[in-house]
């Protein structure tokens, strides 16, 4: 996003396509909050920049607006949705199809980007992806109960202390949705729950 128009004509196309499509606002929300939060956390290892940061609170408030197609399916309703819609026209074209994979990749098996796309933005697509999907997991049962409290590098992994979040119901679930944040990571991504 290269100006402050251009951000905010973002954040209303964004704004507007959830309204449209009915997406659960608070469960978004919640969900860019976490994945900023992880953004942040792994920073020395993806060494993206705030575009980057924006992009993906944008696929965190969007990766569910499928449902209003299908439930089956609906990461790639979703994907359709954010590059085709009318309400997301004045979102910056080049920034549209990279917001589409990452929207597509929060569930099922994580596509890779097209091969004429730059290295960096392959990056990003990968990275983005794998955040979003562990912060979107994090509220799974959509209560918006989830905080985390401390990302720390242990060993040949990463340890993500979650406070109202109990990970053992989910053991299974988060494995799923942190493996591509492991082999981007190299290591392990192991959850502990914390009381309040």
């Amino acid at each position: 996003m290269r100006s402050d128009g251009a951000a905010i004509a973002a954040d209303a196309a964004v704004a507007a396509t959830c309204a449209k499509y009915g997406s659960d606002r608070r469960h978004g929300d919640h969900v860019a909050v976490l994945a900023r939060q992880l953004f942040e956390a792994f920073s020395p290892l993806h060494l993206l920049d705030g575009r980057y940061e924006r992009i993906l609170v944008h696929a965190a408030h969007l990766h569910d607006i499928g449902y209003f197609v299908a439930a089956k399916g609906h990461h790639r309703h979703g994907a359709y949705l954010v590059e085709n819609d009318q309400e997301m026209r004045d979102y910056p074209f080049e920034d549209r199809a990279l917001l589409a994979g990452i929207v597509r990749n929060h569930r099922r098996r994580a596509r890779p980007a097209p091969k004429e796309w730059a290295k960096e933005r392959r990056q990003a697509l990968w990275w983005l992806s794998a955040l979003l999907r562990v912060a979107d997991v994090l509220d799974y049962e959509h209560t918006q109960a989830a905080s985390i409290v401390q990302v720390q590098a242990q060993g040949t992994g990463f340890d993500i202390a979650v406070r109202g979040f109990d990970p053992r119901p989910f053991a299974v679930r988060l494995a799923d949705k942190a493996d591509l944040l492991e082999s981007l990571c190299g290591g392990s991504i192991r959850f502990s729950g914390m009381s309040s």
